[in-house]
């Protein structure tokens, strides 16, 4: 694998020292690193190319979308090594955070969500104005410097539009996907602008819409059911920005530039507001780690470490059974199996996230089931195709035969009746 910012002939390891795992991106874990020579401090993405086989165009797509980013509320991207079967992707380092974690304490005031979306807003309109679509816009993937900088990562799933062609793959998380990304239609920038107003009821709300619910059953709820709305105890603007975002028809959706301009994220307050943010969950994180030796639960030490995750969770705030907790991987279906599983979700209520624990097993088969049919890392759905394929072509030659047969002995019947009459 080779992209034109990748110094392959440069050992990573002599440059960079890793220092502690941060957490989990799109296709690789994330470290914590430091320049050897400057001492700046970097991200690391290492990917090993031969356990991500299967998602190497995915993967030439991210750097290709980075290395083509400049832009002051996007993360900055330094450039990608090689050294043996690893990639290395070294990427600006934000202290701050995700905005997923600095949730974890709770939700935040209006305050902060409106200068948080406002600047999201800017890294949006630049990506627009690059023909780029991030299709992944959440809590997790909105990351903060230690100065309170806001700014977008993780660019996995992104993708470069033309002047003719628009996004038609079904990719994103779940929860915040856009009607029109779940059922296939084709889909531009205004996607994102769904997506950002879900983002804002999760920021307000410490999880999005439908969180008690399977991930499968939030997909067939989507695009059939009112778009979310904030409580009514939120001020009107903010109430007004989301119900702008959240338009079923994209083509109402405002773009970035007419969004910058709603009253809600008109504030001046400057991003080193957001400190407090960063201060708070601080405090939280120490207070749970002195707790840990005492009354903490068994998972918290699992927890604290994928802080800074750029993945999906919802923290303290998880609702479902703890087996629907793992994080839900971004992933394409193909249309066939997608009308396939979505046919099946709903004549058989599967799966539904309000069973009792005791009865959690029950869709695991066809959850498992799922998984396999949308893994981009296994090639089960091409084999199961191939292999159909292959069984209804000798089902139908095997017909076929014995409908000549039937012919050929219905046309010998006719001719002796026609002799005898």
């Amino acid at each position: 694998m080779t992209t034109s910012t990748q110094q392959n002939q440069l050992d990573p390891e002599e440059i960079f020292r890793q220092l502690n795992h941060i957490g989990r991106g799109s296709f690789g874990e994330v470290y914590k690193g430091i320049n050897v020579k400057s001492s700046n401090i970097v991200a690391i993405k290492i990917i090993d190319l031969e356990k991500a086989e299967d998602e190497i165009e995915d993967i030439q797509q991210e750097i290709q979308v980075l290395s083509q980013c400049n832009s002051p509320f996007i993360t900055k991207y330094f450039g990608s090594y090689l050294k043996g079967s690893k990639l290395w992707i070294v990427m600006e380092y934000l202290g701050g955070g995700s905005a997923l974690d600095l949730m974890k304490p709770g939700p935040f005031n209006e305050q902060s969500i409106s200068i948080i979306l406002r600047e999201v807003l800017k890294g949006l309109e630049y990506l627009h104005s690059e023909k780029k679509i991030h299709r992944d816009i959440k809590a997790a993937n909105i990351l903060l410097s230690e100065n309170g900088d806001v700014k977008l990562a993780d660019f996995g799933v992104a993708k470069q539009l033309t002047d003719t062609a628009k996004g038609v793959t079904f990719v994103g998380t779940p929860f915040w996907m856009s009607p029109e990304v779940i059922l296939q239609h084709n889909y531009d920038y205004s996607t994102d602008i769904w997506s950002l107003g879900i983002t804002a009821i999760e920021l307000a709300q410490g999880e999005p819409p439908n969180a008690s619910m399977h991930p499968m059953r939030v997909l067939l709820q989507i695009p059939k059911s009112p778009p979310p709305q904030l409580a009514e105890h939120h001020s009107r603007p903010f109430r007004e920005f989301v119900e702008a975002c959240l338009q079923k028809n994209p083509e109402h959706r405002p773009k970035t530039s007419e969004l910058r301009r709603f009253r809600f994220v008109s504030t001046t307050k400057p991003t080193k507001y957001l400190l407090e943010l960063i201060t708070r969950y601080q405090e939280w994180k120490k207070k749970r780690e002195n707790g840990n030796n005492s009354d903490s639960d068994s998972g918290s030490d699992d927890e604290d470490q994928n802080h800074g995750t750029i993945g999906w969770s919802f923290g303290d705030t998880v609702r479902p059974p703890k087996a629907s907790q793992n994080p839900p991987e971004t992933f394409e279906l193909n249309h066939l199996y997608k009308s396939i599983f979505d046919d099946l979700s709903t004549r058989y209520q599967i799966p539904n996230s309000n069973l009792r624990p005791t009865d959690s097993t029950i869709n695991e088969p066809f959850e498992n089931l799922r998984r396999l049919f949308g893994s981009r890392s296994t090639t089960f759905a091409d084999d199961f195709t191939y292999k159909l394929r292959e069984h209804l072509s000798k089902t139908l030659k095997v017909q076929l035969n014995r409908d000549n047969e039937t012919t050929g002995a219905n046309s010998a019947a006719s001719a002796i009746v026609k002799r005898r009459i």
